[in-house]
């Protein structure tokens, strides 16, 4: 019996205090206005209105019925705003995860952009490792990822772009030998212990050391594996081995470990990181993070 036409006639009624007047208002004739207020009371089982030939007035059920109108007419809009804010990805929720040193890059920029453009999007961030992220995007736990690109050509479900480009650099305890150098060629570490991204959990990243040295003319020793970023340099900061980590990690300051560039030319101390998404994910909220990171890439 209730909808929205009713309750805009019946608060028509209500504020005019005259049924002509509240018909012109309402764009219908005065006698089918009169029935459709006789029928809301009978609906609502008490009178609204006090009638007579001279004038209206509400009834105290009335009054009480009227802000009741009025709340459910604001909570309609609500409901129409938030359907378009969610349809053009303003409002609803994104799920996304990051590798380690993503959040010593572009992460936090690109976040807090699209924190100020969309801030009613809940976010829920992630720290994990590629290999996981893939998983969890598969699985529909994650809507995007930031990680290392280009992905295997295998993952037909998942579209990528690349979006930083990086060089590989050396962390060495701040005692080593080399580690007021301004740069070093990697021969230099020839016979040092690596800690290493682990090779079940960051696979990429565990190929690249190999390849980086088997460019240089050697095989790293080992002795040390992590999956994160922050475990990579406190084993450094030990003393316990050097290892090999992307420059944008220069940020990440620690008393006890040096940075140091790494002159060799091979392709293998380059490394990509870039952003994953389920290609028939049809988020709003998607949509517009990938929008907004296109327009800060450009």
């Amino acid at each position: 019996m209730l909808n929205s036409r009713l309750l805009r006639q019946f608060i028509a009624v209500a504020e005019e205090l005259h049924y002509g007047r509240a018909a012109l208002r309402a764009g219908i004739a005065q006698s089918p206005l009169s029935q459709a207020i006789q029928k809301l009371e009978a609906h609502v089982g008490t009178p609204l209105f006090i009638r007579n030939k001279r004038s209206v007035a509400l009834t105290p059920a009335g009054k009480v019925f009227l802000e009741e109108a009025y709340q459910w007419l604001a909570y309609e809009r609500v409901a129409i705003e938030r359907a378009q804010h969610a349809t053009n990805g303003e409002i609803g929720q994104l799920s996304m995860g990051y590798i380690g040193s993503a959040g010593y890059g572009f992460m936090p920029e690109l976040i807090g952009r699209f924190r100020r453009e969309y801030p009613q999007v809940k976010l829920r961030v992630f720290e994990m490792t590629t290999r996981d992220q893939l998983e969890r995007l598969k699985a529909r736990y994650l809507d995007v990822g930031m990680l290392r690109t280009p992905l295997a050509k295998d993952e037909t479900l998942l579209a990528s772009v690349p979006y930083q480009h990086d060089r590989l650099m050396a962390a060495l305890p701040h005692n080593h030998r080399l580690a007021r150098r301004k740069a070093i060629s990697l021969r230099n570490l020839e016979h040092e212990s690596f800690v290493a991204f682990a090779r079940q959990h960051v696979p990429a990243a565990h190929a690249q050391l190999i390849s980086a040295c088997a460019t240089a003319g050697f095989y790293p020793r080992i002795d040390q594996e992590s999956a994160q970023v922050g475990s990579v340099i406190g084993l450094v900061a030990a003393g316990l081995s050097v290892a090999l980590v992307p420059s944008n990690l220069r940020s990440l300051i620690h008393p006890k470990v040096r940075y140091v560039s790494l002159s060799d030319t091979t392709a293998f101390l380059s490394q990509e990181v870039g952003l994953a998404w389920r290609r028939d994910d049809a988020n709003p909220a998607l949509a517009a993070f990938l929008s907004v990171a296109k327009a800060m890439h450009q």
